[in-house]
């Protein structure tokens, strides 16, 4: 079975794909923290929201 991949068409990660444990390390990286301040959430919203896309 393939893994579930994410794609961003926003910067600065345009046009790259993720797997589920390297949105963690977007999280990490590039989440701000004050708006989200658990990964859950934020993962929720950027699929929400279209910023991430699932491929």
């Amino acid at each position: 079975m393939k893994e579930t991949k994410y794609i961003s068409y926003e910067e600065p990660i345009n046009g790259r794909s993720f797997t589920y444990e390297q949105m963690q390390e977007v999280y990490r990286d590039l989440a701000d923290k004050k708006e989200y301040q658990d990964f859950d959430c934020w993962f929720t919203d950027m699929l929400k929201s279209g910023v991430f896309e699932t491929i």
